[in-house]
């Protein structure tokens, strides 16, 4: 048989091998290694050093700040305007309002330019722009080449600045909005953190939701009025990040988005939220072979000095009930714990369970019984210093690129988050030990006040949900 070119320094390589073993003493592979090994909690490493950059801060002559930091890597321009024009300020009864300013703002067209052309000047340049509106703020983010900053720029300022609004486009985008609503119970997941977050929050207008009803009562008046009243520059940050000149781009700038111009209104205080939610049991019926749980309570607000000691503690929570509820027992197909923010109003310390539903009460027993035994059992010094030492390495992440630090810088300005807030967060982190998260868990974590949403149905249930206290059926609302 003929040997390819190929097979012949393969046959060498391999008679080498068999040569060189043939040549070790066989108590080379026998023998314990001479190295010991340290057990991974016992090993030790230098402090990490980190040392963050910062961005430019400059304010335009019509007031608007922005952040701004060079990126020569790519001939790449990005940026992000935060509008204080959150879902938060919605009147109750036009619920969906500031969402739906924000999709018009930039679906609606812009100057003198209609939607459509709009789209075709932004496909020409390859330039992406796009308006969201989320719970605090709105956004207007936009990124091209570089070589083509001024155009978009151009457009961005625009956008902000002269959106038309076209009723056309009015009725479409409001039928989106409620084509979102209507589909809105099909999937569980999305309904138990909904009515989840409505009851712990019941009261305060970040509990509401848009309805068929609220969007229907929202007229092109009443965006005009939204826009007039919250989209200012003094009622904005920018984050600009890319391959350019800091003093050029500042230039360009003032000759583009300089042109937004007005005063609106000052954003109204968020109500207090200073009361504690009724631990009740809120029921919604699903004909389901599974069932989605969600609990929890308040916790404090962002500015508290022990918040993110709550943050470090829920990291904890989440290990113990993957452990105990997915891993030992098999009874959920994801099972977690987190945080959510706490700005202005306290964040919430909550639990999640998706199981099958003939386990229902026991997964909601365990997730009590987990969070009680964090409160009454000291962790070991091991666990507790991989927790805490997550917590600080993972503060890189909000320097991971030139992008982020802008936008970070952006939005701690626009919410009038103090220089230096996260790292002092960090240094509360590092010095937590296991009997002082101990003596915080027993403070901040509190089992006999949670709120319980359940979504499933409860004649395949193992245990009635009586047991875990007064139940309310919940009739969802379009």
């Amino acid at each position: 048989m003929q040997m390819s070119k190929t097979g012949a320094p393969m046959r060498l390589a391999v008679m080498l091998a068999v040569l060189f073993l043939a040549a070790c003493p066989g108590s080379a592979f026998t023998e314990k290694p001479s190295i010991e090994w340290p057990y991974p909690d016992e090993m030790e490493f230098p402090p990490l050093e980190f040392t963050s950059i910062e961005p430019v801060r400059h304010v335009l002559s019509n007031g608007l700040t922005v952040y701004l930091l060079e990126d020569r890597d790519l001939p790449l321009l990005q940026g992000t305007v935060y509008i204080k024009a959150g879902s938060i300020y919605d009147p109750p009864e036009q619920k969906g309002l500031a969402g739906l300013t924000a999709r018009l703002t930039r679906a609606g067209g812009a100057g003198a330019r209609t939607a459509a052309e709009v789209d075709e000047r932004l496909d020409y340049l390859a330039a992406l722009v796009t308006v969201n509106g989320y719970v605090l703020y709105a956004t207007a983010e936009f990124s091209c080449l570089s070589e083509y900053a001024a155009e978009t720029l151009d457009l961005v300022a625009d956008i902000l600045a002269a959106p038309v609004f076209a009723e056309d486009l009015l009725a479409t985008e409001r039928n989106r909005m409620l084509e979102t609503i209507r589909r809105q119970y099909d999937d569980p997941v999305q309904v138990a953190v909904r009515e989840f977050n409505r009851r712990v929050y019941e009261g305060h207008p970040v509990s509401l939701y848009p309805t068929i009803a609220s969007v229907n009562a929202i007229t092109r008046a009443d965006v005009l009025a939204f826009h007039a009243a919250y989209y200012f520059p003094e009622n904005a940050t920018m984050a600009v990040s890319g391959d350019f000149n800091t003093e050029e781009m500042i230039a360009l700038l003032e000759k583009t988005i300089g042109r937004w111009e007005g005063k609106g209104v000052e954003p109204p205080e968020l109500p207090p939220f200073d009361r504690q939610p009724e631990p009740k049991v809120y029921y919604v019926e699903r004909p389901l072979t599974q069932s989605v749980i969600f609990l929890g309570h308040p916790t404090l607000t962002f500015d508290n000095p022990d918040y993110p000691v709550i943050g470090v503690l829920s990291e904890i929570f989440e290990g113990n009930l993957y452990n105990e509820i997915r891993t030992r027992r098999g009874l959920a197909y994801a099972v977690g714990s987190g945080l959510s923010d706490g700005y202005r109003i306290p964040g919430i310390l909550y639990a999640y369970a998706i199981t099958r539903a003939d386990a229902t009460g026991q997964v909601i027993e365990l997730i009590l019984a987990e969070m009680e035994k964090i409160r009454e059992v000291q962790i070991t010094t091991g666990h507790a210093n991989r927790v805490r030492d997550g917590a600080v390495n993972r503060a890189v992440f909000r320097h991971t690129s030139a992008s982020a630090i802008a936008g970070r810088n952006a939005v701690d300005d626009l919410l009038d988050i103090d220089p230096g807030f996260f790292e002092k967060q960090l240094e509360k982190i590092q010095v937590l030990t296991p009997g002082n998260l101990l003596f915080y868990a027993f403070d901040y974590l509190r089992p006999e006040e949670v709120v319980i949403v359940v979504v499933g149905y409860a004649p395949m249930f193992d245990k009635k949900l009586e047991e875990f206290g007064e139940v309310i059926l919940v009739e969802l609302e379009q």
